[in-house]
């Protein structure tokens, strides 16, 4: 029987939409290791506000990744993905004889939520870069589709009353995904 693939989650949605207090619940449930475009940038350039070169950044993500599978844990990854080719570019890359499952976990905040919850964050995100993010997260190239590759794709809105119960019921999805 081959063995149980790898999972790798995908935080999807504009700053302030919740990905990073997501991160914090889901990363112990999935047994997965948080990895953070933010963290990686601070780490690179002293500061994560400091939008730096991507092909400078990218490398570490890619480290970070590997190092998390090496090491047999899942990976949950929190940046906006925001546009299907950055999606693309991570999910498709070659991971040699390693097999990584990915679920995409689409977060859709309403943009007033986002814009409400980025103003009480230390690290304010400029505005007018939330109105891009979710413009481009609901424009037909970009809108996040399971045929990109995911083996799950779940709508989360943070924002909701019963977004813990949407998030039972797609960790229960998940799991009976494992079981089959």
């Amino acid at each position: 029987m081959p063995e149980a693939a790898q999972q790798g989650h995908l935080l999807i949605g504009p700053p302030g939409s919740g990905k990073s207090t997501l991160a914090a619940i889901l990363a112990p449930l999935l047994g997965a290791r948080v990895i953070s475009n933010d963290a990686l940038r601070k780490q690179l350039w002293g500061d994560a506000n400091v939008q730096g070169p991507w092909p400078e950044l990218e490398p570490l993500l890619h480290e970070a990744i590997d190092s998390a599978l090496a090491a047999g844990e899942n990976v949950l990854l929190d940046a906006t993905h925001a546009q299907l080719s950055w999606r693309q570019r991570l999910m498709h890359r070659d991971l040699g004889v390693r097999r990584l499952k990915w679920i995409g976990w689409w977060l859709q905040t309403p943009l007033d939520r986002c814009l409400v919850w980025n103003r009480s964050r230390e690290r304010m995100v400029p505005e007018q870069v939330i109105h891009a993010m979710h413009r481009t997260l609901t424009s037909r190239g970009d809108r996040p589709d399971k045929r990109e590759g995911f083996s799950s794709l779940i709508r989360l809105n943070p924002a909701s009353s019963d977004h813990k119960e949407q998030i039972n019921r797609a960790l229960q999805t998940i799991l009976g995904h494992e079981e089959r």
